[in-house]
């Protein structure tokens, strides 16, 4: 029997797992090119590619909810307490990443108050939870499969149609900070969502939709037959994506430009379909309207459906399947390369010893530096896939992990104090402790201890060996010259 013929109920999505697989390197990739590549070196193609690491990350955490919350016969699985741990334990993950940091340190000296408001960012952990959430509710409200799935695509069409209004200057400014940041991405209290519900729950939403097509035509048996075999699926998905992104592409510049510019109380407004905005929230909102979210859509089913022929037809080794491992471990890989670069590489004393700080390195430095990166955590996921075969040394290991975790909770952190307060002219948070620092050395103190001239930073700098770009030190002195103005 032929693949196309093949009606065999799926018991697997491979393609949405190459989805997430590829997903998460890729987010690697985009986080160690934004940090040590040179400015302006990233090719508009690449920035366009990196944009859909968020999308597609989402887009699969919606389609999985189908998959594991409908059984074959249209009942719901629990919701405790599997699910909700796992979901509970990815939103402590979420708030972790964001917290002043996971020591004592971070949480008292190092600590500020702007700090203390970062917790509240929403990120793309926190917006896949409340995501989640909210499908997780409607499908145990309506408690039908196919019900949901209508009801998802309705919410991945409206959202998007809304969410630019949300945009608008002023709205939601004011509300409680945790929840602030879920409505739209406007800086309020310093604080900026990164991933707000609105549009992000679309893509959660749209996976759902096709999470739900999945179950009916794959994986809901017909007197033990599937009604469509997985290529067929596949390329049903490719002309999904074919359509949606050339509406997206075609209508995207018309429905945000499109119209007419009306002054108003002397502040000029473009009316559009999309609704009145000024020329500041155009920009702000550009990938938040129905067709941006439809051609970014459209592309990650083009390639969804690349990725799941591939896997179809590709010879099966016997080996560990790295791309696998990334899927099954995402959030494992998400935490472990965010706390590597951030938290080891990026540290004051780490840059002092490699002097490779932002933007220090060109495109062969990066590219090395990414696949170093890309590696390690690949083969930490493929050795985490092992351990879980053995339940007993998996939970010894946890065990070791948390016991790790609070003894780095107490001694971690230190030495970025110590670094701060021999170098009180490389801080770039107002710490409570560098007018003191910069006083016993002599220099003068400022109105939050930051440093105010350029060249102060830069002797420093020098003094301890970090290497800077022409464009680090421009970017530098940008931001030191600009803190005058607090004066």
């Amino acid at each position: 029997m032929s693949l196309w013929n093949d009606l065999t109920p799926s018991k697997r999505c491979d393609w949405i797992d190459q989805l997430r697989g590829w997903a998460v390197i890729v987010m690697i990739e985009v986080h160690v090119v934004n940090v040590w590549l040179f400015p302006g070196l990233r090719p508009d193609w690449l920035n366009y590619l990196n944009g859909l690491v968020a999308p597609s990350f989402t887009m699969a955490a919606g389609y999985s909810l189908v998959i594991s919350t409908f059984r074959t016969d249209g009942t719901l699985r629990p919701f405790w307490p599997d699910t909700a741990r796992r979901l509970g334990f990815i939103l402590l993950c979420a708030y972790a990443l964001h917290a002043p940091g996971i020591t004592a340190a971070d949480w008292t000296v190092l600590n500020t108050a702007q700090k203390a408001r970062e917790l509240f960012k929403i990120d793309v952990l926190q917006c896949i939870v409340f995501s989640l959430l909210i499908l997780q509710f409607l499908a145990r409200l309506v408690r039908n499969p196919r019900v949901f799935t209508g009801l998802a695509l309705v919410i991945a069409i409206f959202v998007p149609l809304v969410s630019p209004h949300l945009w608008a200057h002023g709205v939601a400014d004011g509300l409680w900070l945790p929840i602030r940041g879920l409505f739209n991405g406007n800086t309020d209290r310093g604080v900026s969502s990164l991933f707000p519900l609105f549009p992000w729950i679309t893509f959660p939403a749209f996976g759902a939709f096709l999470g739900g097509l999945y179950r009916h035509l794959r994986v809901e048996p017909i007197d033990g037959k599937a009604r469509w075999s997985e290529p067929k699926f596949l390329a049903g998905l490719a002309v999904l994506g074919a359509v949606l992104l050339a509406w997206g592409t075609s209508r995207q510049q018309a429905w945000l430009w499109g119209g007419q510019w009306l002054q108003e109380n002397g502040t000029w407004m473009l009316h559009s379909p999309t609704g009145a905005f000024t020329y500041g929230e155009l920009g702000a909102i550009a990938n938040t309207t129905l067709p941006s979210v439809a051609g970014r859509a459209g592309f990650i089913l083009l390639g969804g459906s690349l990725m799941g022929a591939i896997e179809l037809l590709r010879p099966k080794g016997h080996g560990p399947n790295p791309i696998k491992a990334a899927s099954a471990e995402s959030l494992l890989l998400y935490m472990l390369h965010l706390n590597l670069l951030f938290s080891v590489l990026l540290s004051p004393a780490v840059i002092g010893l490699t002097g490779l700080g932002w933007g220090s390195l060109g495109w062969p430095g990066t590219l090395l530096l990414t696949a170093a990166v890309i590696g390690l955590n690949l083969w930490a996921g493929i050795l985490w896939q092992r351990v879980r075969q053995t339940p007993e040394r998996m939970r010894g290991l946890q065990l070791k992990a948390v016991a790790l975790l609070g003894v780095w909770f107490v001694v971690g952190g230190w030495w970025t104090f110590r670094h701060f307060l021999q170098s009180p002219e490389l801080a770039k948070e107002p710490y409570h402790f560098l007018n003191a620092a910069r006083v016993r050395k002599g220099l003068p103190p400022t109105p939050d201890g930051l440093s105010r001239d350029p060249q102060e930073y830069f002797r420093e700098a020098e003094r301890r060996k970090i290497r800077l770009s022409e464009g680090a030190r421009a970017d530098l002195t940008r931001l030191i010259e600009s803190r005058r103005e607090s004066r």
